[in-house]
């Protein structure tokens, strides 16, 4: 005790200054304390699809491993609606504390928000990106019954044939839809959009012959190309894919431009600690490189991958003005 009270007695005894200069260290010092500390309670993942989706099964193959070496629960919430916008407002809405996340895609963090401008999320500025965790490609496919059997065939009867020819896509704004008008734009065509509840829905009208070309993702499309059900013109992939190799890459079909990954990642409220942030993309990067999980999001179609929290954040900026303009342009928008 009376060593205690003799460190009191020379503490207060040291200059103002020192005492102002030992405060900023322990205030430095305490920063990474804390962030060894969490997490402490449940993680929450919100996602704005519907369960049992692509983007939500995919979450929940990375989910487990990343609880394992966090030591709490993640826990994923879907809540769909609204494109997605209400999930992505509720995450941004959320304390910037480590414990709610979100999943961003290309439909969620940027299609909604073109879509719905009003909005109250910004796809840049409300959010601290962590890593991407998936990509998925696109498959552009036109009906057995007509007379073409690569795009160049495909696109001078459609050229021929002004307004004549139907594409179908999932809801408006959906990514089948954005694309296909982007498609649309990038060719010269006139090719009237029919949209559908989902792409189900579509790819059982494009079946059936009322929609003659149909754009979705590959775990959607590559079942009915394999099936020979339909005729493929494209990936969107910068590499031909091994599940579809004899079918060309944009580049390599003449569209240079209609280069498009779509990808998933997870991010969190703007102002996260930046420890926080560091340690999940630290423990993304760990599970996405274990077989369990990689083999998982193959089993659906997707790639698995992983990135740098800086790499994430180059593709939301590269990629948002790129999709607002294209959203806007198909009329989509609600203003």
């Amino acid at each position: 005790m009376s060593g205690l009270i003799e460190t009191i007695r020379q503490v207060s005894r040291l200059p103002v200054g020192l005492l102002a200069l030992g405060a900023v260290l322990m205030s430095l010092t305490a920063g990474p304390a804390h962030a060894q500390a969490w997490p402490q309670k449940p993680i929450r993942v919100i996602i704005g699809f519907a369960a049992a989706g692509t983007p939500d099964i995919a979450i929940r193959v990375l989910a487990p491993k990343l609880s394992e070496s966090l030591g709490q629960p993640v826990i994923v919430e879907n809540r769909p609606g609204a494109g997605a916008s209400t999930a992505m407002e509720a995450a941004a809405r959320a304390p910037a504390d480590g414990y709610t996340l979100a999943v961003g895609t290309l439909g969620s963090l940027l299609f909604s928000k073109a879509l719905f401008p009003k909005a109250a999320f910004d796809p840049i500025t409300s959010f601290d990106p962590i890593s991407t965790f998936a990509k998925v490609s696109f498959v552009v496919v036109s009906h057995t019954s007509l007379p073409a059997r690569n795009l160049k065939e495909f696109l001078a009867l459609a050229k021929a044939q002004p307004g004549k020819l139907n594409y179908g896509s999932s809801t408006p704004g959906s990514p089948p839809h954005v694309l296909s008008e982007m498609f649309k734009s990038q060719a010269g065509v006139n090719i009237v959009g029919v949209t559908f509840k989902g792409s189900a829905d579509a790819a059982a009208a494009f079946l059936g012959g009322s929609v003659q070309m149909l754009v979705d993702a590959l775990p959607t499309i590559g079942p009915l190309v394999s099936a020979n059900k339909a005729v493929p013109l494209l990936v969107t992939s910068t590499v031909r894919r091994k599940e579809l190799p004899d079918v060309p890459t944009a580049i390599e079909a003449g569209m240079p431009d209609y280069q498009v990954d779509s990808w998933l990642g997870l991010v969190a409220p703007a102002g996260t600690p930046d420890p926080v942030l560091r340690r999940l993309n630290n423990e993304v990067g760990k599970a996405m490189a274990t077989r369990e999980v990689a083999d998982g999001i193959t089993r659906i179609g997707l790639d698995p991958t992983s990135s740098t929290i800086e790499q994430f954040r180059a593709i939301v900026k590269t990629d948002w003005p790129k999709f607002r303009a294209v959203v806007k342009a198909s009329g989509a928008d609600s203003k």
